[in-house]
């Protein structure tokens, strides 16, 4: 069932943050918008559309994992934090539950503790 789980999770946030970093990178009018309302300027709605899409193939790179869980993690803290500065409660949730996810997807990938040289 782990395994299960572990691969859902790859899946369904690898895609999804390859999907919401490409929206970006193409430049989408709505997150041109947010980025602007935000007190962003237009490059860093690139870059972390490049970060997102970077971070999503990495979940499908077994070596790479850790690390796109890491940068998309400190992306999704940034997001959240963007959504609680701005007001949007509403969204705010959103990248909450993707850190959670992502934390979740971290959690499954751990090695089991050693006692005294046998797997626990």
């Amino acid at each position: 069932m782990k395994g299960i789980i572990k691969i859902a999770l790859w899946v369904v946030l690898g895609v999804m943050f390859i999907m919401a970093g490409g929206a970006k990178l193409m430049g989408n009018h709505s997150q041109v918008e947010h980025f602007s309302q935000w007190g962003y300027p237009l490059w860093f709605l690139y870059l972390t559309g490049m970060i997102e899409v970077g971070g999503g193939i990495c979940l499908f790179i077994p070596k790479a994992q850790f690390y796109g869980i890491v940068v998309l993690s400190i992306t999704m803290v940034g997001a959240a934090l963007t959504h609680l500065r701005a007001g949007e409660m509403g969204a705010f949730p959103v990248p909450v539950v993707l850190l959670c996810l992502l934390a979740m997807l971290a959690w499954t990938m751990r090695k089991p503790l050693k006692k005294n040289g046998k797997d626990q």
